[in-house]
């Protein structure tokens, strides 16, 4: 490989958003990007996580700032947007990380919760995308969009319905607003994590009968690390995927081949 290929995959002074990115996989793709030279924006709700992730962020050598956001919230998620061009300059990548999970049978589904999820999972992830893409139509440049969406957006994923209809709308939102931008120079695409262990997926990946059930249904028989979610971001990103766009990249260990 020459060094012109190692080069597509260069971030240097890009400016990143990851909402979500105070732990688990946000911050992972965080530092991943950060360590190719992207100044990273972590949008996160808790604030000792928000502190703590950009503080880790910056013990490596990378350029970051945290801004304390409530996604579901259309002013916090402007400001986020707003903080991010001011301290580093034009907004280049967006990831949508923040979401939420909930393993419940889908006939005792709280009402209340229902709304919550689709509140975060996508009316926030529809106005992320809307904020980035206004401002560079209006600037007249162009971006990257990754969404996390999930396997269990494209099959079925039993006690998982509510989430399931969220991510599956994400691979929607994303097929179809890559085609409606494309033309404006934003790629946008979707990575499809399979079960990653976090602290929102532990109790579930260590409750015996579930992890079971899991690890038959991965090809590679366990769950991912996040770590594991890097390198599809870092593609993404990139212009080594400067003509990939409206691609739902399934990062399952196999569990949508099966």
């Amino acid at each position: 490989m020459t060094n012109s290929y190692r080069q597509l995959f260069e971030l240097h002074d890009q400016v990143a958003i990851v909402t979500g990115g105070g732990r688990g996989i946000g911050l992972a793709i965080a530092e991943g990007l950060g360590s190719f030279g992207a100044k990273i924006v972590i949008g996160e709700r808790d604030p000792v996580l928000a502190d703590n992730a950009a503080c880790q962020l910056r013990e490596q050598g990378i350029e970051a700032m945290a801004v304390v956001t409530d996604v579901t919230d259309h002013a916090q998620l402007t400001a986020l947007f707003d903080q991010a061009c001011a301290e580093f300059g034009e907004l280049d990548i967006l990831i949508n990380n923040a979401g939420v999970s909930a393993r419940i049978p889908a006939e005792d589904y709280p009402r209340a919760d229902l709304q919550q999820m689709i509140d975060l999972n996508l009316t926030a992830v529809f106005q992320g995308m809307q904020e980035a893409a206004r401002r560079w139509i209006a600037h007249g440049k162009g971006g990257s969009i990754i969404n996390l969406a999930s396997f269990a957006g494209v099959v079925a994923d039993p006690l998982s319905a509510p989430y399931a209809a969220t991510k599956g709308a994400v691979v929607q939102l994303t097929r179809t607003c890559a085609v409606e931008w494309a033309q404006h120079g934003i790629r946008v695409n979707a990575i499809g994590p399979g079960y990653v262990r976090t602290e929102m997926t532990a109790h579930t990946l260590d409750t015996p009968e579930a992890g079971a059930v899991i690890q038959a249904k991965t090809a590679l028989a366990r769950a991912a690390r996040p770590d594991e979610m890097v390198g599809a971001a870092i593609y993404l990103a990139s212009e080594a995927s400067s003509y990939t766009t409206g691609h739902i990249l399934m990062v399952d260990g196999g569990w949508t081949a099966m």
